[in-house]
């Protein structure tokens, strides 16, 4: 038999030809599968970002936080009651309340936006007493100290908790020493003016909370 008859070169060159197109499309048929299965992996790198971006949003949180002014409150809240008349939206009302009904010891205390015409302030219900009078009434009130840039939170909370008013003119001589006899101090200053038209011990409780309620620095209110 004539085995040279069988293998030319036309017979030789389309084997060769279909042996490069079987490798073309065993390739790529191997490149899609790697695509397939690279798609699960890029879908799951945006999980891989979440935990890195907690942290980070928690450091800037605390930075945050270092950078705020202290105004935690100092010790416990202190429960009182005042002897209310009213209650307005503006300071110039409460004060045209005062003044026609004749509460010349009464003040304005500024809490949550409104002003409360107050004439005591106690630890007590019979602190606060209305004793029959017309339109007045008994309010509880929370009183939260605050640790304030002037740091007198705690002198507020001094005078708040005072049973005799000995107490908060000690208080205030002691203030004055320690800062010294040249330098002026509002919170002994305040303590001078209102012991000097009034001993009523609920009465100074009262002017001196109403001070400070006035910026709400040193203070906060609940009802």
């Amino acid at each position: 038999m004539n085995f040279k008859k069988k293998y030319t070169k036309m017979t030789i060159m389309l084997a060769l030809g279909q042996g490069v197109l079987l490798g073309i499309a065993a390739v790529a048929i191997v490149g899609f599968i790697l695509l397939k299965t690279e798609k699960p992996e890029t879908s799951a790198s945006p999980d891989t970002g979440v935990p890195a971006n907690g942290p980070a949003s928690a450091q800037t949180d605390d930075k945050k936080d270092e950078s705020k002014p202290d105004t935690a409150a100092a010790g416990a809240p202190i429960p009182m009651y005042a002897k209310q008349h009213g209650v307005f939206s503006s300071k110039a009302s409460a004060a045209s309340f005062i003044a026609d009904e004749n509460l010349p010891k009464a003040a304005s205390v500024h809490a949550n936006g409104q002003f409360y015409v107050w004439s005591a302030l106690g630890l007590s219900e019979i602190d606060a007493d209305p004793a029959g009078e017309d339109g007045a009434f008994r309010k509880q009130v929370t009183v939260s100290p605050l640790a304030c840039s002037s740091g007198e939170g705690e002198l507020l909370r001094s005078v708040l908790n005072a049973k005799q008013i000995s107490e908060i003119q000690d208080l205030a001589a002691s203030r004055k020493q320690t800062e010294g006899e040249k330098k002026k101090d509002a919170f002994t200053t305040n303590i001078a003016a209102i012991t000097a038209f009034t001993d009523d011990l609920n009465i100074i409780k009262m002017h001196i909370l109403a001070h400070y309620a006035d910026t709400g620095e040193c203070v906060k209110l609940d009802f």
